[in-house]
C-alpha cells in the first residue's frame, strides 16, 4: 500500500516515514526544502509544498491507501497560527482525502483535547478531531502524550532546562508524564495503516514508565539539587533564554500539564511493544552525544 505522511520532517515525522516505509512505499509533505533531504534518504517520496488548499494535497494522494496527518503542534506564532495549525490544516486534509478517495485518515492528537477545553492546543485539537470523527472515510485518532526523541520540542525543553544553573522545572513538579519514545508512536501508526477490516475510533497512547517532572529533572541531571519552578509567562520567558528561541505562554503551559493517555490503549489494541523510559531515554542521549 502507499501511504501520505503530511508534516513529516519532525521528531514524530521521521520516526512515522521509518516505521511505514519496513512495509509501505511512503510519500510524504514538508513546508521547507532542506527538511526533505533526510526523508528522500530513508527512502520517501517527499514534495515541498504549503498544504493551504485541498487541492495542493489532492493531486499527490493519487493511487494512496491511508493518509497520516502530522501538521500541528503547540509553538505557533499567535493564537490564529496555532487554530489554523491545529484545526483548520485537518479541514484540508480531510477534503483532500475525500477528493482523491483516501481509504483511512489517521490523526495524532494529544489527551485533553477537547473543543470545551480552556488551553486553545487542546481546544484546537478537540474540533480536529470531532472534524476527522464526522468524515465518511475509516479513521483512527491517536492521542499521544509527551513524545521524546531527537529535536522535539517538549524533550529538548526539559533536558536543557533540568541542566541550567538554576536548573528549570516546568510547571510544579508535581505533575506526571508518561513519556513515550517517537520510534513507539510510529510502530502504532504503522500497525494503524496494516489493520484490516473497518477502523473507527479513538486511541491513547503513553510510554511505560510514570515520572513527575521533579524527578525526571533530576533523573536527567543525576543528582538532587535544588530545583526551581516557574509557570505562564515566567516559564516561558526562561525557557525562551535556556533554548534561544521564542517559547510562549501556551507552549510551557502545555509542557506543564500532567501526561497521561486518556482513551483505550493503542499499544494493546495494535500490538506494539512499548519502549521503558530509561532505555529509550539513554538510546536518544547517545544519539545526541554522536551528533
Amino acid at each position: 500500500m502507499t501511504v501520505m505522511v503530511t508534516g513529516a520532517s519532525g521528531v514524530v515525522g521521521r520516526a512515522v516515514v521509518k516505521a511505514l516505509l519496513a512495509r509501505d512505499e511512503v510519500r510524504a509533505t514538508v513546508r521547507r526544502p532542506e527538511a526533505a533531504e533526510p526523508l528522500r534518504n530513508m527512502g520517501a517520496k517527499v514534495t515541498v509544498r504549503d498544504l493551504d488548499t485541498p487541492g495542493a494535497l489532492t493531486e499527490v494522494l493519487k493511487r494512496c491507501h491511508t493518509l497520516v496527518h502530522l501538521v500541528g503542534g503547540v509553538a505557533q506564532p499567535d493564537a490564529d497560527a496555532l487554530f489554523r495549525a491545529n484545526h483548520s490544516s485537518v479541514l484540508t486534509a480531510l477534503a483532500a482525502a475525500h477528493e482523491a478517495g483516501i481509504a483511512r485518515f489517521v490523526l495524532v492528537s494529544v489527551p485533553g483535547a477537547d473543543v470545551s477545553a480552556t488551553h486553545p492546543f487542546l481546544r484546537a485539537k478537540g474540533f480536529a478531531e470531532e472534524a476527522v470523527r464526522a468524515a465518511p472515510m475509516d479513521h483512527a485518532i491517536v492521542r499521544a502524550t509527551h513524545v521524546y526523541g531527537l529535536g522535539g520540542l517538549w524533550f529538548t525543553a526539559v533536558v536543557e532546562g533540568a541542566i541550567a544553573e538554576p536548573p528549570l522545572v516546568l510547571g510544579a513538579g508535581t505533575q506526571v508524564y508518561a513519556p513515550l519514545l517517537a520510534e513507539d508512536l510510529g510502530a502504532v501508526v504503522a500497525a494503524i495503516d496494516d489493520a484490516p477490516g473497518e477502523l473507527r475510533g479513538t486511541w491513547g497512547l503513553e510510554g511505560p514508565d510514570v515520572v513527575t517532572g521533579d524527578e525526571l529533572a533530576h533523573l536527567l541531571r543525576g543528582d538532587d539539587a535544588l530545583l526551581a519552578h516557574a509557570d505562564g509567562q515566567a516559564a516561558a520567558a526562561r525557557l525562551s533564554d535556556i533554548l534561544q528561541v521564542r517559547v510562549d505562554a501556551v507552549t510551557s503551559s502545555w509542557f506543564a500539564m500532567d501526561g497521561r493517555a486518556d482513551a483505550p490503549d493503542a499499544a494493546e489494541t495494535f500490538g506494539v511493544a512499548r519502549t521503558p523510559f530509561l532505555e529509550g531515554l539513554r538510546a536518544t542521549l547517545e544519539a545526541a552525544a554522536d551528533g
